[in-house]
């Protein structure tokens, strides 16, 4: 009896044991399946928000897109069509034409004289419309001069030159320098005479030939470049100076200098110009030859040449002011445009965005510079005729511009009578660009590649913030191209 009774006290503590794991074991199970569960809805809701958000950036690029087509038709209109200050709301359509979101626009229309302009787009979904997402982006039209060299003639860079930036002329190129970014020609072959200094070995050259290089730098045949795409912003240059800038009339004189520096103006550094009106130059009224000892013997206003011919008379070829009375003294804006109908001399610090242009010539007097280069600080010298550096100018010579003769040339005369310390120079940096119609130079040498004229060592630095900020009413291309881009939310 006694064994019975214990067996059955065995069994029944069994029984409960098992009810014991069944009850917990079930709600342990609750705990996992409520736990997965919620997991699931969790990641399941996260895939849901990311999808959202992802479709938010999707929508913001898609205003920015929209924009870009809108400014293109319309290059002035950065109110969206409407004459309010925005934000512009647009609805954004799936495929089968259903409004799943929306973008709101804010605009910054470019400067006077630029094509960058600011477009900010902020996206979302209807269904989550706290998963926002902004991007800023600004665009432009790049300039159609982005290169160090830009000429419609012969170029020979010699191997005293170095060259920072591209370099195109639409006709052949002898390149003895050095360089870092593409030479290209228009010509696929070119005849160099064999009787021609530095036509050594086959006369059959390429578009691009020569001892410099690297010649993986070396293009040719290239795209011709369309000098009327450039030559056609003189006369609206001229248009705002006389409307909102300073015109330098074709009073009875030989021309005008204008002389840029900084100053204080309302707490705030600003750009200044002095403006000059030029009585004489040096070697005007001279009659006699240049082996004269009277005072013409040595301004060399006669006895020089250009790349395309002689110039036989003082008045054509003297650069070197003699006398000169003072006009105006101006603070310009931002922006400033300068118009000359006559020869137009300029030097200084430029601060802010100035275009100089001359119906004539323009004279590089001195030193052209900036207070700091930024895309703030541009200047473009456009000349109708010629871009010239003088006789008597310093040894080492600094031109931060962009320069254009538009149908003449960038140059600096052969006064092949010249003197110490003018004859021959030691450098000429530029940081900027020479766009030159006709042969460009700042050197002489003789048959043996001796500099025997001009500046000895060159070096030409593409300014890259003229890029997509060119100096005012520079030639640009036809298309936007985005500039920079960032997710400010």
């Amino acid at each position: 009896m006694f064994f019975k009774l214990r067996q059955s006290k065995i069994l029944n503590n069994r029984g409960g044991a098992l009810l014991f794991v069944v009850v917990f074991g079930a709600i342990s199970f609750a705990f996992v399946v409520t736990a997965l569960s919620g997991f699931a809805m969790y990641q399941n809701r996260l895939a849901i928000s990311r999808h959202n958000r992802e479709m938010a950036m999707q929508i913001a690029e898609a205003g920015v897109a929209y924009y870009r087509w809108h400014i293109y038709h319309n290059e002035t209109d950065f109110q969206d069509g409407t004459a309010t200050s925005g934000p512009y709301i647009h609805d954004y359509y799936d495929k089968n034409n259903n409004a799943i979101g929306k973008f709101s626009l804010g605009l910054i229309a470019p400067r006077l004289g630029s094509t960058v302009s600011t477009i900010s787009s902020t996206g979302w979904m209807n269904v989550q419309e706290g998963s926002k997402r902004t991007v800023k982006v600004r665009v432009g039209k790049p300039s159609l001069t982005d290169y160090s060299y830009l000429t419609n003639s012969e170029i020979w860079i010699g191997s005293t030159e170095v060259v920072h930036g591209r370099m195109h002329s639409n006709s052949s190129v002898q390149f003895d320098g050095l360089t870092d970014a593409t030479v290209s020609s228009w010509l696929e072959h070119f005849y160099c005479p064999p009787a021609q200094p530095n036509c050594q070995g086959s006369a059959d050259k390429g578009g691009v030939w020569g001892e410099g290089g690297p010649e993986v730098f070396f293009k040719y045949p290239a795209s011709y470049r369309d000098f009327d795409l450039i030559n056609n912003k003189l006369d609206e240059i001229r248009t705002r100076a006389i409307n909102i800038g300073v015109y330098l009339d074709d009073s009875p004189n030989r021309g005008w200098r204008i002389v840029f520096s900084t100053t204080t103006q309302g707490g705030q550094e600003v750009n200044q110009a002095q403006v000059y009106i030029v009585n004489t130059c040096e070697g005007d009224m001279c009659t006699t030859g240049h082996h004269s000892s009277d005072p013409c013997s040595n301004y060399k206003c006669r006895d020089c040449y250009n790349t395309s011919q002689k110039k036989p008379s003082a008045t054509q070829c003297c650069l070197d002011i003699n006398s000169q009375t003072p006009y105006l003294t101006t603070t310009t804006p931002t922006i400033g445009y300068f118009y000359s109908e006559k020869t137009v001399w300029v030097e200084g610090v430029v601060k802010g965005s100035v275009v100089v242009g001359s119906n004539i010539d323009i004279v590089i007097n001195n030193n052209i510079t900036y207070p700091v280069k930024s895309e703030d600080n541009i200047i473009g010298l456009v000349a109708r005729e010629n871009v010239l550096i003088p006789y008597k100018i310093r040894t080492d010579l600094e031109v931060n511009a962009s320069m254009i003769a538009q149908f003449g040339a960038v140059q600096r005369y052969e006064y092949y009578n010249g003197q110490s310390p003018y004859k021959v120079l030691n450098s000429i940096k530029v940081n900027g660009s020479v766009v030159s119609y006709l042969i460009w130079t700042f050197s002489w040498v003789d048959n043996d590649n001796v500099v025997i004229n001009g500046f000895t060592n060159t070096e030409t630095t593409f300014n890259i913030y003229s890029l997509f900020n060119p100096p005012p009413s520079s030639p640009v291309g036809a298309d936007y191209a985005l500039i920079d881009w960032q997710e400010i939310k």
